[in-house]
């Protein structure tokens, strides 16, 4: 995981580039009274929220439930409910999306200091 700093970073948490660890992302949704799943790629990770791609659209404003699941280079998994703050559209039915854990899901992937000198302790 690699700490994401910009020069003109507005983040008040450090975010943590997911896309390419062993990790995993599951939109949890309703269809009727039937659950579903659907795999879903981190992009980012942070104390307050991450950022991910989906393979349907999604809509500023709606909250979601994701289970993440992290193995490497700590493992930590949950269920986190979360609204979606932001959507850019990557093709006809995916998208790019953030979103913002609800208060009682922040802290509970990182902590609001981690990680410290690149590394992400348990």
């Amino acid at each position: 995981m690699t700490p994401i700093r910009g020069p003109y970073e507005r983040r008040r948490y450090r975010r943590l580039h997911m896309a390419t660890q062993d990790c995993g992302l599951t939109l949890m949704g309703r269809l009727g009274d039937d659950r579903q799943r659907e795999a879903c790629i981190l992009i980012d990770l942070s104390y307050a929220g991450l950022r991910f791609n989906a393979h349907r659209p999604l809509a500023a404003g709606e909250v979601i439930e994701l289970v993440v699941d992290i193995h490497s280079p700590v493992r930590r998994s949950g269920l986190v409910k979360a609204r979606i703050r932001w959507v850019r559209p990557i093709g006809l039915e995916e998208c790019d999306a953030g979103a913002e854990f609800s208060e009682e899901s922040k802290g509970l992937m990182l902590g609001p200091e981690e990680p410290r000198s690149g590394t992400v302790s348990s």
